[in-house]
C-alpha cells in the first residue's frame, strides 16, 4: 500500500532543523497554564507527523478565523510547546510555520494542591474537547456504531473492582494506548487512512461510595 506525504505541497523556505520528540512531559506553570485551555489543547492536536503548519492552516483545520488564533499560538510557543519550524513565502507575506515540540504530551503525576489543580485543568480541557467531538459525531448522518469498522463509541461505567480486575483493565488500556500511539506517530499517511477519529480515556478512582457490598 502506498503512502502519501503529510506536507500537502507546503514548503518551508527556511527551516529551524528542530526535531519533533516522541513524548514531552508538561513542566512548569507556563506549560501547565497553556494546556489548561481546551482551545490550545485542540491546537496541539491539529498536527500530523513531522509536517509544520502556519497559524492560518491551524485555523482552517479548526474552522476558526485566523485572527483569533495568533494569541493562542503565541502562548503555546512561549511555553515551549510549539516550535518555529521556518517560514513559507506566500504572495503577500511570509507565514511562520510551527510544529509541536513532541507528538504526545504527558502531565507528570504529582502530589499536592498545585499538581492536582494542574491535572484537573488539563483533564477538564481534554474532556471539553471530547464533548465537542461527541456533539459533532452525533450531528453526522451515520456514525458507525457496530462492527469492526465502528468509529463511534461512548460509555461511562462505575465499577467496583478487585485488584485482579484492575490488572486486566490496565493491561487492555496499555494495549489500546500502544495501538493509538503507533497510529498517531506515523510520519506518513497510508493511502487508505481516510478517516479522522479522536480517542479519550479515563480510569479514575471514585470516592465517598462507602464500604457496603450492596
Amino acid at each position: 500500500m502506498g503512502k502519501r506525504s503529510r506536507a500537502g505541497g507546503a514548503r518551508a523556505t527556511k527551516s529551524s532543523g528542530a526535531r519533533v520528540k516522541g513524548v514531552h512531559r508538561i513542566r512548569g506553570e507556563g506549560q501547565r497554564k497553556a494546556v489548561s485551555s481546551a482551545l490550545r489543547m485542540e491546537i496541539l492536536t491539529q498536527f500530523s507527523g513531522i509536517w509544520p503548519l502556519s497559524t492560518r492552516e491551524i485555523a482552517q483545520r479548526m474552522g476558526r478565523p485566523a485572527t483569533g488564533m495568533h494569541y493562542h499560538v503565541r502562548v503555546l510557543e512561549e511555553a515551549g510547546l510549539l516550535v518555529r519550524a521556518g517560514e513559507r513565502h506566500e504572495a503577500r507575506r511570509p507565514e511562520a510555520l510551527y510544529h509541536p515540540v513532541a507528538r504526545r504530551f504527558e502531565l507528570p503525576a504529582g502530589r499536592g494542591q498545585g499538581a492536582n489543580q494542574a491535572a484537573l485543568k488539563a483533564g477538564s480541557a481534554a474532556f471539553r474537547l471530547a464533548a465537542r467531538d461527541l456533539e459533532a459525531a452525533l450531528a453526522e448522518d451515520s456514525p458507525r456504531r457496530d462492527g469492526p469498522q465502528r468509529n463511534f463509541y461512548a460509555a461511562r461505567l462505575p465499577l467496583r473492582v478487585r485488584p485482579k480486575d484492575l490488572d486486566r483493565l490496565n493491561a487492555q488500556l496499555d494495549r489500546l494506548m500502544a495501538i493509538a500511539l503507533e497510529v498517531s506517530g506515523r510520519e506518513e499517511i497510508p493511502e487508505d487512512a481516510t478517516e479522522f477519529c479522536s480517542l479519550t480515556l479515563a480510569l479514575l478512582p471514585l470516592r465517598n461510595r462507602g464500604n457496603s457490598s450492596k
